[in-house]
């Protein structure tokens, strides 16, 4: 049996509601492991940012209750065009969910292991880039407004890119990186420069450590669409 526009529009929103729901799930039930201090900073960063995408996933689930009862309370006379409410409803969802190209002012930012001398018995990992240092940073942008952030070319999105330590490199979507890092982010220019550059922020931290950090602004970034699969391993 073939669905209806209408029918349509109500499972698109429904499934929508059910992936915010499982998002919010996992975030709320992240584990708990013993860290270094450093380690502790940089998820303390990463816990706010969580913190606010929360609420942020409250509002949406409301809105979208809201939505789905009112376009199932809907009747002819309303004369409610579902065919382009879904059409735009699933450009906005892909937009959102970065499986799209965007383009837009920002800034880039370039991440290296640092190259000063280290002092006596100190270990070299104090100057060398760590994927926590990596998601602190994404998480400072993300705090600053950034509306789509990418690292060498790969985009990262929420709850689903993967910054992993892999020795010496990382890995980002399953792909490996040396460094340096080229930290691509979109959104006011002023507030994510001010996210890198202010005092007390993480990349101060790291530029005090000796890792070398640089940033600067565009006019015109282009971050491409993510590239990894989107699996979800409940949703059916």
């Amino acid at each position: 049996m073939r669905l209806s526009s209408f029918q349509k529009l109500i499972l698109f929103l429904t499934v929508l509601l059910g992936i915010l729901i499982a998002i919010q799930y996992r975030i709320t039930n992240a584990g708990f492991k013993y860290m270094s201090i450093k380690e502790m900073y940089a998820n303390s960063i990463e816990l706010e940012v969580q913190r606010a995408e929360v609420e942020q996933l409250h509002s949406k689930i409301e809105a979208l209750e809201t939505q789905i009862q009112t376009y199932q309370t809907a009747n002819d006379s309303e004369r409610i065009n579902f065919e382009k409410v879904l059409s735009d409803e699933l450009e906005n969802a892909q937009l959102i969910s970065g499986l799209t190209d965007v383009e837009g002012p920002g800034v880039v930012i370039i991440v290296d292991d640092g190259t000063r001398e280290l002092n006596f018995n100190e270990s070299p990992d104090n100057i060398m880039v760590h994927d926590l240092d990596i998601r602190a940073m994404v998480d400072d942008l993300r705090n600053a407004g950034a509306e789509a952030i990418s690292i060498n070319g790969q985009r990262v999105i929420f709850n689903k890119s993967n910054i992993q330590c892999t020795g010496p490199t990382i890995k980002i979507n399953d792909q490996i990186y040396a460094p340096p890092y080229i930290i691509t982010a979109i959104g006011d220019r002023r507030f994510l420069e001010s996210a890198i550059n202010a005092p007390g922020s993480y990349s101060e931290n790291l530029r005090n450590w000796g890792v070398y950090v640089e940033v600067n602004t565009s006019i015109s970034i282009t971050i491409p669409a993510f590239s990894g699969e989107v699996n979800y391993r409940y949703l059916y």
